[in-house]
């Protein structure tokens, strides 16, 4: 680990947000670009943490998040989604821009350095608040329902995790570890 690592605050991601977002860069994975690359940074430092279990006051998906940026300025206060999600701009941020990213498992009071292009200038984003956080228990039981329209042909949820995990252990070979923690509501 390097001295820059070292001096990162501690992120801790949801489990479903870790799984999507592994999905998405396992998928561009020939995409050497400053995002992805920020992104894969990110996830490979992150503590993982059941939906139901992270803290109030860690940024995930689906919470409206205030933050600063530069240490000036007034707060900014969106909702984090994933790119498909995004309904409102303005109001939400996509997890997968630059400040998307740094925010992403951050908790109150945390600093966060990141680049918006890889010549770009080094902004500072702070967290000042947490408001809510959408669980995706709907989404989770739409997952998991069996299709009817599944026939055989290769796209039953057991291949699909299967190709999935395939994906990911050619993006992630096992020496790549990966931290899991137990955490409870604060």
């Amino acid at each position: 680990m390097n001295n820059a690592t070292d001096k990162l605050p501690p992120i801790t991601l949801a489990t479903n947000d870790y799984n999507r977002l592994m999905s998405i860069a396992a998928i561009n994975r020939q995409q050497r670009s400053p995002r992805r690359e920020f992104l894969m940074s990110e996830l490979r430092r992150a503590s993982l943490c059941h939906p139901a279990n992270l803290p109030e006051d860690v940024v995930s998906t689906n919470a409206k998040v205030t933050y600063r940026l530069n240490g000036t300025g007034r707060p900014m206060a969106q909702v984090l989604v994933h790119p498909e999600d995004l309904n409102w701009p303005g109001a939400e941020l996509s997890v997968l821009t630059p400040l998307g990213i740094a925010l992403l498992g951050l908790r109150v009071g945390d600093r966060m350095p990141f680049q918006t292009g890889r010549d770009g200038p080094v902004h500072e984003v702070v967290v000042e608040d947490v408001q809510f956080r959408l669980l995706p228990d709907e989404a989770d039981a739409a997952t998991n329902a069996t299709d009817p329209s599944d026939h055989g042909a290769g796209n039953s949820q057991d291949d699909l995790e299967r190709r999935l995990d395939e994906a990911l252990m050619e993006t992630f070979p096992a020496s790549d570890p990966v931290s899991v923690i137990i955490c409870g509501r604060s």
